[in-house]
C-alpha cells in the first residue's frame, strides 16, 4: 500500500509555455480562437498567420498555475454542405496531477496531451518560468548541494533523482570532494555537489561544509554559486529525536550560513514511515480517510514540528522515496526544487543586473567626465571640430562601455547615431548664455538620449543578439515616456561654467535613472514581440 502526505508548506506552481490546438484534416471544424482560464487569469490565443486547422502560442514569460484545474475553451465554426456555418466551444478541463504526470525531459519540459473527437490539444508544461532575464543562458545549470547524514539514502535519492550512477558511496564517508561536481544524465540542468555529512559532534565536518558555501557564495560568478541546498534527514522511529546537533546548529544559523541561498529539507524513507503506520494500525481497521489523517498527524508530529520549533514555519520541507510506487514523491522534490532554484537565480540575476547597469551609467559619465567634457568646458577640445564629431568620439566611448551583443554592429551604425542625435539642433536651451554652453547642453542631452536607450537595451535583451527591432522599439518607448522630461530638465538648466560642470554631470546620472523606462514596462514589451530581424 502506499500512501501520500503534503509534501510542501506552499503550492508549487507549474508554468504552460506553449499550447497547440490541432484539428483532424478530414474535420469540418475551423477553429476560431481559445482562451485558457487558470484562476482569476485568462489567456486568450487567436492566430498569428492565416490557419484553420491548428491554432499554437507560445508564452514568454510563460503562465504561472497554481490551482488544480485550468480550463481550456477553444471556439471553432462548424461548416458543412447546406448548411449555414454555426459556433461550437469545446471544453477541456485539465487537471495539475494529470497535466503533472509524465516525465520531464532533459529540458526541463512535460509534455501533456488530451484528445476530443476530431481535437487534440498539445501543451508544454515546465516547473520553470522562461523570463526576460533569460535564467537559462544567465545560468546554465543549477548548483545543488547535498547535506545528510551517512546512511540517510543520498546515494539512492540524487541516483533516482538524476540517474547519476558514479555519486559518492554512503560507505565512504569522508572521503568525498566537495568540489566534485556529479553532472546529471537525467536533468541536464541540475549538477550536485555530495556533502560528507552534518554529523553529531563532527564539528570539522560541519565546518567544512559552512566553508564550502561560503567559499562558492564569493564567488563572482553566478553560475559557480550554491543555487539551493537539500537537507536530508530520516523520518525518526516512533518518538526519536529528529535533530542531531550538527544539523540544529545548521539550521539556527541558516541565514547568516545561506543567506537567500534557498534550502529544502527532505524527509526520507517516506515508504518506511508509511509501512510502519499502517503496520500499527493495521488490526483497528481504519477507513482509508482516517488512516490518512493518522499518517499526517503522526508525519507532523515527528517532523514538521520539531523542525518548525528549530527554524521556523517557513521552512521548505517535503518527503520523498526511492521505492518505484513512490515515484510522485521524486517528481515533486524536482518540481519544488526547480521553482525556488529559479526564484533565487532571477532574484540574484536582477540584483546583479541592477548593479551591473548603475556601474555603467557612472562608467559612461566617468570616461567622458575625464577625457572629455572639462576641456570642451572651456573650448580647448574637439578645436576644429563640428558637434557631430564630438559626439562621434563619445558615442563610441558609450558603446563600448556598455559592450552588449552586438554582432552586427548596429550600435555604431550611422543610422543608429542618426536616430539618437536628430532633432538635437533645433533644441531649444534658453538658459545658455553663449555656444560653449550650447555644446555642453547638446553634449548632456545626447549622452542622457544614449544612456537611457542603451540601459532599456539591457533590459530588453540582456543576453542579445541586438537587432534593429530592437533599437526602434527601445527608441519608440524612450520617446513616448522618458525622453522629454529628461530633455525639458536639461533645457531649464542655469548656465554651466567650468567650476559646476562636475555637479551637472551627476544631474544627468540622475535624470536617466529616474526617466529611464521601468523593468516591468520592458519585460511587458519584451513578451509581446519577436525581437530578431527577420533578415539577421
Amino acid at each position: 500500500m502506499s500512501g501520500n502526505i503534503p509534501t510542501v508548506v506552499a503550492s508549487v506552481p507549474f508554468y504552460i509555455s506553449s499550447i497547440v490546438i490541432r484539428l483532424n484534416d478530414a474535420s469540418n471544424k475551423k477553429i476560431d480562437f481559445a482562451e485558457l482560464k487558470s484562476d482569476s487569469q485568462r489567456q486568450e490565443i487567436r492566430y498569428s498567420s492565416e490557419q484553420n486547422k491548428e491554432l499554437s502560442a507560445k508564452f514568454d514569460p510563460a503562465i504561472a498555475v497554481t490551482t488544480e484545474r485550468v480550463s481550456l475553451f477553444v471556439h471553432c465554426q462548424h461548416h458543412a454542405i447546406g448548411v449555414l456555418p454555426r459556433k461550437t466551444t469545446v471544453k477541456f478541463s485539465l487537471n495539475r496531477n494529470d497535466m503533472l504526470s509524465n516525465t520531464v525531459n532533459q529540458d526541463g519540459q512535460r509534455e501533456y496531451r488530451s484528445t476530443k473527437g476530431e481535437m487534440i490539444v498539445v501543451i508544454a508544461i515546465s516547473a520553470l518560468r522562461s523570463t526576460s532575464s533569460n535564467i537559462l543562458q544567465i545560468c546554465p545549470r543549477f548548483r545543488l548541494l547535498v547535506i545528510g547524514k551517512t546512511g540517510v539514502g543520498k546515494s539512492s535519492l540524487v541516483h533516482q533523482a538524476f540517474k547519476i550512477n558514479e555519486y559518492v558511496s554512503e560507505n565512504n564517508r569522508g572521503k568525498a570532494d566537495l568540489d566534485r561536481e556529479f553532472i546529471a544524465p537525467k536533468h541536464e540542468r541540475f549538477l550536485s555537489h555530495d556533502s560528507q555529512g552534518v554529523e553529531s559532534g563532527d564539528s570539522d565536518c560541519f565546518t567544512i561544509v559552512k566553508d564550502f558555501i561560503d567559499r562558492r557564495r564569493k564567488m563572482p560568478k553566478l553560475q559557480d554559486k550554491i543555487h539551493l541546498v537539500w537537507l536530508c534527514l530520516p523520518i525518526p522511529p516512533d518518538r526519536g529525536p529528529l535533530l542531531e546537533s550538527g544539523v540544529e546548529e545548521f539550521l539556527k544559523f541558516r541565514k547568516e550560513i545561506l543567506g537567500n541561498i534557498p534550502i529544502i529539507v527532505v524527509f526520507t524513507k517516506h515508504d518506511t514511515f508509511i509501512d510502519k503506520v499502517e503496520l500499527d494500525v493495521m488490526e483497528l481497521n481504519y477507513e482509508k480517510p482516517e488512516l490518512d489523517d493518522l499518517k499526517l498527524d503522526t508525519w507532523h508530529i515527528l517532523c514538521v514540528e520539531p523542525l518548525q520549533e528549530i527554524a521556523g514555519s517557513d521552512i521548505l520541507h517535503t518527503t520523498v522515496s526511492t521505492k518505484a510506487r513512490h515515484q510522485e514523491t521524486i517528481r515533486q522534490l524536482i518540481d519544488l526544487t526547480a521553482t525556488n532554484v529559479e526564484k533565487y537565480i532571477a532574484s540574484e540575476a536582477a540584483l546583479a543586473q541592477r548593479v551591473d547597469i548603475d556601474l555603467k551609467i557612472k562608467a559612461s559619465i566617468a570616461i567622458n567626465k575625464k577625457r572629455y567634457w572639462r576641456n570642451l568646458a572651456s573650448g580647448m577640445h574637439f578645436m576644429g571640430f563640428t558637434m557631430s564629431h564630438r559626439l562621434l568620439v563619445i558615442h563610441k566611448d558609450i558603446i563600448d562601455v556598455w559592450n552588449l551583443n552586438d554582432p552586427h554592429c548596429h550600435l555604431a551604425s550611422d543610422q543608429f547615431k542618426n536616430l539618437i542625435s536628430r532633432n538635437l539642433d533645433s533644441v531649444d536651451f534658453p538658459h545658455a548664455t553663449n555656444a560653449s554652453n550650447i555644446a555642453l547642453q547638446q553634449v548632456m542631452t545626447y549622452i542622457a538620449d544614449l544612456t537611457c536607450i542603451m540601459q532599456n537595451l539591457v533590459l530588453l535583451a540582456p543576453t542579445g543578439p541586438i537587432s534593429r527591432r530592437v533599437i526602434k522599439i527601445i527608441i519608440k518607448a524612450y520617446e513616448e515616456t522618458g525622453k522629454s522630461s529628461i530633455h525639458s530638465a536639461i533645457q531649464s538648466y542655469p548656465s554651466v561654467t567650468r567650476s559646476g560642470w562636475d555637479h551637472e554631470l551627476e544631474e544627468i546620472a540622475r535624470l536617466i535613472k529616474s526617466h529611464c523606462i521601468k523593468a516591468e514596462a520592458i519585460q511587458g514589451l519584451r513578451a509581446t514581440m519577436d525581437l530578431q530581424d527577420d533578415e539577421e
